[in-house]
């Protein structure tokens, strides 16, 4: 029974749910606000939620009928085009347009306002024109003259004293608390999780230690749909069409710079070909391109479709950052951790935001002593954009490398002392199944035994992340149709996730309709406000508005259904269409018989979210497996299959979140054996910014992948939804690399396992044996 109760933050209601795993249940007691009505949780019978929908969208896609920002055509459109400073580090002297102006079919010229340049790539100058052809002739034709400054572009080098300043002392982004030197900022503590304990104390405990490097390149998102807009002016009224995850964000960043009130602009995205986060910022992190695409419409008095190409996708719309992390772990004999030191240097380019300590700061907390510190190094390279858990994948491939090593010098099973050390109870389930599913006994017991020069090999690691949601500020509106139709209007942005579908499976469980009964509108800032599609928060802010608003609609409906049936509102359910009196199932009328009394055209109920409460676990737990195999004579590495077993709450669509999943360890693999941004030295530009050279995987190089959810009642909200987009990549790189060492013998500390890497590794563990 639900209480009512005020408290400072507003009046609550309390409801007693039962939480946590399946099978070892936990009765947990939440404080909702008031409106709110009760969780999911293990004892919900739930007909939709939880199960397996194609997408909605699909027809549209595998057709060619889908829209993307790419596609959208309008009658006297333009062609804009950017132009990136051509050096690393400079004073703009002067930018010449004039000859470009000259150009038949050129429309309109921007040239930035901005003299210094630090990273090639940067925004100087832009056209439209009335082609794709005459537009970027007219950019070659831009001239611009520099007076180059000197540059770093190497970690390494960027943290001797003697480098080149990326920035003046007194420009050096981030808190004037954090301590600073040179190009170094740091160190600092991640966001969630620092020090504890003593750790000098804890590794004079410790019986073993280890205290390796680790290596990361730069890697680019790259995604397949390039950031990009089409801006239309009509009278003051701005509609932009993005490829964006936050339409919002576009809304709001352009109203700013274009100094108008963001009632008039609209943003769509229908949608959207990928962004891994390197879409959330209005243009992106190293580009203003969205604004100058809406300048150069207003100034030619035309729509103008800007869209990056793939050169300016690598330079300029963020990356995931590099770094060199060292991790100091200290253990007892059996495998109970004493100590973790973690270090770490990263690069973010011209930004900061490198830090990779998140892993270090949430996994093993019954470790008792830890100290983490990190480091921003500024170079002259394109800046950081947020990547599917930004620094996590990074800081788990050290940490849980690290693991892996000490683990074998103490002569003892890795996943062994992982459970050891564990302190969610989630991730202890996650283990037995992972275990099971990859087949963990077949690892060889001792590293690279077998014969023949291909060896296989079998690795773990462990992922974390954080259940994150925004409590208000998210609406959700549905409309029921006297004809029975019903419509769903969320203003968030489908990013190829499913959010669509997802949603109308929140809805149709709540209505008690089939899925095909709902039409979803999404992506629209003219709809109720979503959030930005970052940090795994999207179902987890939008389902619960999705069902508030539905519930409502629920109970008008429910009133017509009950004069027809001649019973109360209360004695009703609803399932598959039909509206029936629970205690007599067959007394029953249809959804649309109920509509059909409604006294005018149509019922709409409009909510909005409710603040978070409290959860069964506030972090996300997974954990992963990988086989591999090394042919120790090439050097190549190729990955055999890979089990991924991750926490998200409820599940809303079973399927889909297993796609994300799967589309993660794609990622991850792709990151450990292939990625990595290259940049001269002796220019300091990008020698390899297209997707010939900058490798990523492709279907050849496809595995078995296996991707087990672990539904948990989480509650936090009023569908137990918690987020996925995160977690399934945080693991991977470490998975990948523990595998080629248990094939082997020979640890690779340095990302990509290219095969030259491999055979000096190989080479060197010949050399020590």
């Amino acid at each position: 029974m639900a209480q009512q109760t005020p408290t400072k933050d507003g009046p609550t209601v309390t409801f007693n749910v039962k939480a946590g795993i399946p099978g070892a249940p936990q009765t947990l007691e939440v404080h909702a606000a008031e409106g709110d009505i009760k969780p999911w949780d293990l004892d919900s019978q739930l007909r939709i939620v939880k199960g397996r929908q194609t997408r909605l969208e699909g027809p549209q896609k595998v057709t060619g009928r889908a829209k993307y920002t790419f596609d959208i055509s309008l009658p006297g459109m333009l062609w804009g085009r950017m132009v990136g400073a051509s050096v690393p580090a400079a004073e703009i002297v002067k930018v010449d347009t004039s000859r470009a102006e000259a150009l038949p079919g050129v429309k309109a010229v921007w040239t930035t306002e901005s003299r210094t340049v630090r990273f090639a790539g940067q925004d100087v100058a832009a056209v439209a024109a009335v082609s794709p052809e005459v537009a970027e002739d007219a950019a070659r034709l831009i001239q611009v003259t520099y007076d180059e400054r000197p540059y770093v572009t190497d970690i390494e080098k960027a943290m001797e004293t003697d480098a080149p300043l990326v920035y003046e002392p007194d420009q050096v982004p981030g808190s004037k608390d954090i301590p600073r030197k040179g190009n170094i900022l740091g160190p600092q503590s991640p966001r969630r999780g620092g020090a504890r304990g003593d750790i000098e104390k804890g590794f004079a405990e410790a019986m073993v230690t280890v205290e390796p490097t680790y290596v990361i390149p730069v890697h680019t998102h790259s995604p397949l749909e390039s950031h990009g807009v089409v801006a239309l002016w009509e009278g003051d009224q701005l509609t932009v069409y993005a490829s964006t995850q936050g339409i919002f964000t576009v809304r709001d960043g352009m109203a700013e710079a274009l100094a108008i009130d963001r009632k008039n602009v609209r943003v769509i995205t229908e949608h959207m070909g990928g962004g891994f986060g390197s879409k959330l910022a209005p243009s992106a992190v190293g580009s203003a391109f969205a604004v100058v695409a809406c300048r150069l419409a207003k100034k030619a008095g035309a729509p103008v479709k800007l869209m990056l190409d793939r050169k300016q996708e690598h330079l300029c719309t963020g990356n995931a950052p590099s770094a060199v992390m060292t991790v100091r772990l200290g253990a007892r004999r059996d495998g109970t951790f004493t100590a973790v030191h973690y270090r770490s240097f990263g690069s973010a380019g011209i930004a900061g935001g490198a830090g990779t300590g998140g892993p270090a700061g949430s996994l093993y907390q019954n470790c008792p002593n830890l100290k983490i510190e990190e480091h921003d190094v500024f170079t002259n390279a394109g800046p950081a954009a947020p990547l599917r858990a930004p620094g996590h994948p990074q800081g788990a491939f050290a940490l849980e490398s690290a693991v892996d090593e000490l683990a074998y010098k103490l002569g003892l099973d890795p996943l062994e002392v992982r459970r050891k050390n564990e302190s969610s109870p989630v991730r202890l389930m996650q283990y037995d199944i992972g275990a099971k599913a990859i087949g963990w006994e077949r690892r060889h017991k001792k590293p690279g035994e077998g014969a023949g020069p291909r060896k296989r090999g079998l690795g773990m690691a462990n992922g974390n992340w954080y259940v994150i949601a925004r409590g208000s500020g998210v609406g959700a509106e549905i409309k029921v149709h006297r004809d029975g139709s019903v419509e769903l209007f969320s203003g968030a942005q489908d990013i190829g996730s499913g959010f669509r579908t997802a949603m109308t499976m929140v809805a149709a469980e709540e209505l008690g309709l089939r899925v095909r009964d709902i039409q979803t509108h999404v992506g629209d800032t003219r709809f109720p406000e979503g959030p930005g599609s970052g940090g795994s928060n999207t179902t987890n802010s939008v389902a619960p508005v999705v069902r508030l608003a539905a519930h409502e609609a629920r109970g008008k409906v429910f009133d017509l259904a009950a004069g027809l049936l001649g019973v109360k509102r209360e004695e009703l359910q609803a399932a598959e269409g039909r509206i029936f009196v629970a205690a007599a199932p067959s007394r029953a009328v249809t959804f649309k018989q109920a509509a059909a009394k409604m006294p005018g055209e149509v019922v709409a109920c409009v909510a909005e979210r409710k603040k978070q409460y409290e959860t069964f676990r506030g972090d996300l737990a997974g954990t992963q497996f990988a086989e591999v195999e090394v042919d120790t004579e090439t050097g190549e590495v190729r990955v055999i299959k890979m089990v991924s077993v991750n926490d998200c709450g409820f599940p809303v669509n079973s399927l889909t979140a297993e796609s994300q999943v799967i589309g993660a360890m794609i990622q991850g693999a792709s990151w450990a054996l292939l990625e990595n941004r290259i940049l001269d030295r002796n220019v300091g530009t990008m020698v390899n910014p297209n997707l010939e050279s900058y490798k990523i995987f492709s279907p050849k190089d496809m595995f078995e992948a296996v991707s087990i959810l672990t539904p948990i009642a989480n509650a936090g909200n009023n569908t137990s939804t918690a987020g996925l987009g995160e977690p399934p990549l945080v693991p991977s790189l470490a998975a990948i690399a523990n595998a080629v060492y248990n094939a082997t013998g020979a640890r690779v500390r340095t990302l990509p396992i290219t095969p030259d890497r491999m055979l000096a590794a190989l080479s060197e563990e010949r050399r020590r044996a």
